[in-house]
């Protein structure tokens, strides 16, 4: 248990209570309008949150609390806003209220790691996320209509679609699955691109369509080009693919002298750092007398191995995942090695010479 936490939220309650309870006295005049129930439900909700992030076991689960930590402050802020002289902001907010606050929740439930499968987890996620760009959606469509600004409605809603789509993913192995992963970070700046050209870009370009025509094509050209050669190479299959189905039944035979192979294989597997498992792969079967063919042949899954890149902006359980699937595809290809060696090569040829 974390008591800093604790402590530190429960001086920031009681700091909250002090100025709300005495702000007459603190500024001379009254700029909070805040009545007992929403000043009580604020300084409890941080001594939870407080609570509840002091917990390391529970700690995530902390975020539940922002969206109603949120409205409470929010309809504070804006009741005091309404309390000085400035009613048409309480109005815009509470026509709001609502799909704001399905807006933060559902962002902070696709935080939360619920469960340990992958389909339950990215399936959870992506629907939280689904449910913020709508809101979101909402949000942006009435601020638009509201100020007559341009709206980011679209823009929004296609943002969280990408990170829904992109999170569902994580359920699915294979070549399809983790190239739309790894697409997140092009697809939101392709994303920006064009919400910044269609809001700002664009109104200038008004009087000159050709222009304007032409900087889309570009965009367009230069999207399908990147993603047709990121596909391609996400798709290309070599020999480390066939070497992940072998499963190997019988370990070596452990041996001081093969230490050194143990202790690659470890730091492989754990860490993904590859080169101690094949210097002293390498090693072991040159010593043997092993030819440079078979060699090549052998240590070939091990050199094209790459561990699968965490997109960014990505989320915790996320990572989580593609860390539990990394660490498996680096057993199957240390374990399609082991295969290979015992079939092709004299095993007790090899251990006597390391």
């Amino acid at each position: 248990m974390r008591t800093s936490k604790l402590i530190g939220g429960i001086s920031t309650a009681f700091i909250i209570y002090f100025i709300i309870l005495n702000q007459a006295l603190i500024f001379g005049k009254s700029y909070i309008a805040a009545d007992e129930f929403q000043t009580l439900s604020l300084v409890l909700l941080v001594v939870l949150y407080s609570l509840i992030a002091s917990l390391e076991r529970y700690e995530q689960y902390r975020l539940i609390l922002i969206p109603f930590l949120l409205i409470v402050s929010l309809d504070i802020l804006f009741n005091s806003l309404l309390f000085v002289g400035y009613p048409q902001y309480y109005l815009v907010y509470n026509s709001l209220r609502l799909p704001l606050a399905i807006f933060v929740g559902s962002i902070a439930f696709s935080y939360i790691t619920f469960s340990t499968n992958p389909l339950y987890q990215s399936a959870i996620s992506a629907t939280s996320l689904t449910l913020a760009g709508v809101s979101s959606y909402v949000i942006f469509s009435g601020l638009s209509s509201t100020f007559g600004i341009p709206s980011l409605a679209i823009p929004s809603l296609a943002l969280f679609l990408i990170f829904a789509i992109t999170s569902l993913s994580n359920a699915y192995e294979g070549e399809l699955a983790e190239w739309i992963r790894n697409e997140r970070s092009f697809f939101i700046l392709i994303l920006f691109i064009l919400t910044f050209y269609t809001v700002v870009i664009r109104p200038a370009l008004y009087d000159r369509p050709g222009l304007a025509n032409f900087f889309e094509w570009v965009v367009i050209a230069f999207t399908l080009i990147k993603l047709s050669r990121d596909l391609r190479k996400g798709i290309e299959v070599d020999e480390r693919e066939v070497v992940r189905k072998h499963r190997l039944q019988n370990e070596f035979v452990k041996d001081e002298l093969f230490s050194e192979l143990e202790f690659g294989e470890k730091v492989f597997i754990d860490g993904g750092t590859k080169v101690p498992l094949l210097v002293s792969l390498i090693k072991a079967l040159s010593n043997a007398g092993v030819d440079t063919v078979r060699i090549e042949s052998i240590v070939t899954p091990l050199i094209y191995y790459s561990d699968e890149r965490i997109p960014l902006l990505s989320f915790p359980w996320e990572r989580k995942i593609i860390e539990k699937k990394n660490k498996k595809r680096r057993i199957e290809i240390v374990e399609g090695m082991k295969k290979r060696l015992m079939e092709e090569v004299d095993l007790k040829k090899i251990l006597s010479k390391v």
